[in-house]
């Protein structure tokens, strides 16, 4: 199965963090740092465990377009390259949803440990 990269910006971190998403015949296996395992389609469970665990904030409707690229790989009308490309689609929206959250000195320094 093919490999590919989803790398986003995450404001807790104050730059870029890369999660690795492997198609396989079920889903995706979602891997990044601690938080890794096998998926569905839409990334459920572990790449949305992996967005909480690093306090991300994400686009709701997600899930249906990464289930749509997973579901064109799987009828081969999409090739790695095009399926990577979309991926760093997705995950530049959600790099795009984390740099436009409020800055609020009181919120944001919590969120970072501080």
């Amino acid at each position: 199965m093919s490999d590919f990269d989803f790398t986003l910006y995450v404001d807790r971190f104050s730059g870029n963090r890369t999660y690795h998403l492997k198609r396989t015949e079920s889903g995706w296996h979602i891997s990044h740092i601690a938080i890794n395992g096998d998926s569905k389609p839409n990334g459920a469970p572990f790449l949305y465990l992996n967005f909480e665990q690093d306090g991300v904030h994400y686009p709701s409707g997600i899930q249906v377009f990464l289930e749509h690229v997973w579901t064109r790989l799987k009828e081969g009308s999409l090739n790695d390259e095009a399926a990577q490309q979309r991926l760093q689609e997705l995950a530049d929206w959600v790099s795009a949803c984390e740099k436009a959250q409020p800055r609020w000195e009181d919120w944001n320094r919590k969120l970072a440990g501080e």
